[in-house]
């Protein structure tokens, strides 16, 4: 599963973390090693955002995890169809509460707009990803469980999605 989650943290989420506003920026994380990319520091996503608040002031995150690996034989010989699915967290603070998050017309970037960059990156990710993974090519990833309900009544804000990349091993 380490090739997933540093195919989308690096060659996926790389580029959108590289494009955010240098007042704003995007921190991204390995939820699994809670290891954050940009400072090597690290960071527990897995504890009540609101314990991490100094953090959130920092910048944003993107927190990528691992869920599931489902290798299924299929056919004669070694083949095994391949299910891997992972977690896609971003996380932000009001810039009220001196966040990076806001209504456009005050100091900080609106919710949707990390999101948004995020989502997409992902679904143009969609066909044929190379995740470097050794026996393994993947056909597609789908983006499911979308939670994009941003709260507005409350200075965390938080959405999260699944992505299922499925594929073939030739080892289960």
């Amino acid at each position: 599963m380490r090739h997933e989650i540093q195919f989308l943290l690096e060659d996926v989420l790389g580029p959108v973390a590289d494009a955010q506003p240098e007042d704003h920026p995007l921190f991204r994380v390995n939820r699994d090693t809670s290891t954050v990319y940009e400072t090597d520091e690290t960071l527990d996503m897995q504890t009540p955002i609101q314990t991490r608040k100094k953090q959130l002031q920092r910048a944003n995150f993107v927190g990528v995890a691992s869920e599931t690996t489902n290798p299924t034989p299929v056919g004669p010989g070694r083949r095994y169809d391949l299910q891997t699915a992972v977690s896609i967290r971003l996380e932000g603070l009001s810039a009220a509460k001196r966040g990076h998050i806001e209504h456009p017309s005050t100091d900080g970037v609106p919710f949707e707009a990390p999101f948004r960059s995020v989502f997409d990156a992902v679904q143009g990710a969609m066909s044929y990803p190379d995740v470097g993974r050794p026996g393994v090519s993947y056909r597609d990833l789908t983006i499911t469980n979308v939670d994009d309900a941003q709260s507005e009544h409350s200075d965390f804000y938080r959405a999260e999605f699944d992505v299922l990349l499925r594929g073939y091993t030739d080892t289960p």
